[in-house]
């Protein structure tokens, strides 16, 4: 009787076996190499580099695919060119760890920030920092917090709060096929202040920092990016992908706290999400991905840092972060923290990278290193008048990686990096922006 209980037993196991097996390799095999990229520990290492969250890079980047240019600033312009240099942070609990290493060019013993930024975390978890679209929106919040300062200085208004509220909606459509892509489809935009000064002059001060909102600016018309892939070569002397690990969410540079996570999840006053968190995931599902990230800027209040801001951000995960943001006060100032351009520039190169993560595992692509090397081209004309305009003129994009595939294959490695990557889209396509005004707690017309 046991003998024939235990070859019942032994035929249904080999009938299961065979009918995973039969749904295993009937699915496409980007979708194979996917679940086992999902599914695979990391490996494990001995010595791991320790980071802050935000911390200062120790020297000026050197990016090896291209020579940084900088900004022209003669005639008033308020001019900025931004490098950004991204690489993989080896570790086995995320597969999705990056470190952007960002600086704007240009001024003399400045060395610019890095960035920790992180997708991976298990359930219950902290990630290892901020996703890569959360620096993006929250730069994108902080410039335009900026510019409401500056526009209200030039009106000579003195404003008692100012708060911005940033949601960008995300989208992937059909992202394991070959035609997949990434989209920026809506940037919806609170303005939110307290003052006494007339409904008018709040008007024109929204007006002229939308014009001079030079990210807004970067997403609101088709941006030129001039993308290139690096194969091989002599670039990876000073640039690899390395062990290393962030030990506390918070950040401390010169005892002023960069980043921390906020004890409980935070939400915007005005901003209401509208994507519906998927109840069954599948692969459809994921495919076709549609989330929200959003930043809200305040103002620190700080006197002597009139345009240090506090941001509060979300994530793909349920914490939300406070970060900061900071700009250059004149020629030989030196923020203490992150501008809000390079946040934005860096947070482009970051979700590129969290790309060309995916796409190499869904190609089963054999490699041993890659980055990107960015540059974006800012620009400011009749700034401190009535005329100021912001522009992006330009983004320098570089693939690099280090791999012995056929060049067909590293060509459809790149475009599809490229396609699939929503900051890069964003800049690329005019995005939808909707923007709204609140003046103490009613809406401007």
């Amino acid at each position: 009787m046991k003998t024939k209980i235990s070859k019942i037993i032994a035929a249904v196991i080999v009938i299961i076996a065979l009918v995973i097996g039969v749904f295993w390799f009937s699915m496409p095999s980007e979708q194979r190499n996917m679940v086992y990229f999902m599914m695979k520990k990391g490996k494990s290492y001995e010595n791991y580099k320790d980071y802050q969250v935000i911390d200062r890079n120790n020297e000026a980047l050197a990016p090896t695919s291209f020579k940084p240019s900088v900004a022209d600033t003669i005639g008033g312009h308020n001019n900025r060119n931004i490098v950004a240099i991204t690489e993989m942070v080896k570790n086995e609990n995320s597969k999705m760890l990056k470190k952007g290493m960002v600086q704007a060019t240009g001024i003399d013993n400045y060395t610019g920030w890095h960035l920790i930024a992180d997708e991976g975390a298990d359930e219950g978890a902290n990630p290892f920092g901020p996703s890569p679209l959360s620096y993006y929106t929250s730069g994108l919040a902080a410039n335009l917090h900026t510019e409401i300062l500056r526009a209200a200085e030039l009106k000579g208004v003195k404003l008692e709060n100012v708060k911005v509220e940033v949601l960008n909606k995300f989208r992937w459509n059909e992202m394991m096929s070959p035609e997949g892509a990434g989209f920026l489809d809506l940037t919806t935009t609170n303005i939110i202040i307290e003052s006494n000064v007339s409904k008018e002059v709040i008007q024109e001060i929204k007006e002229l920092a939308l014009n001079s909102w030079t990210a807004g600016e970067a997403l609101r018309n088709e941006t030129v990016i001039e993308p290139s892939l690096v194969v091989n070569g002599e670039n990876w002397e000073n640039y690899r992908a390395t062990p290393g690990r962030t030990l506390s969410e918070e950040s401390i540079i010169d005892n002023f706290k960069l980043s921390s996570i906020t004890d409980v999840p935070k939400k915007p006053a005005y901003l209401k999400p509208v994507v519906k968190e998927e109840v069954t995931p599948s692969f459809e599902s994921m495919a076709n991905l549609e989330f929200e990230i959003f930043a809200i800027s305040e103002s620190v209040e700080n006197s002597d840092r009139p345009y240090l801001n506090k941001i509060t951000l979300s994530t793909p995960t349920p914490e939300t972060w406070e970060i900061y943001a900071d700009e250059f006060m004149g020629d030989n100032d030196r923020p203490i923290a992150p501008t809000s351009l390079e946040y934005f520039t860096a947070g482009t190169a970051l979700c590129l990278t969290s790309q060309t993560t995916l796409v190499s595992a869904m190609m089963d692509l054999e490699f041993t290193d890659y980055r990107i090397e960015n540059q974006i081209d800012y620009r400011q004309e009749a700034v401190n008048s009535s005329e100021m305009h912001s522009y992006a003129d330009i983004v320098h994009s570089y693939i690099l990686i280090e791999s012995n595939e056929t060049q067909e294959r590293l060509e459809a490695f790149y475009n599809k990096s490229l396609s699939l990557c929503f900051a890069g889209e964003g800049l690329k396509n005019a995005t939808e922006m909707k923007t709204q005004c609140y003046l103490n707690g009613k809406i401007i017309k």
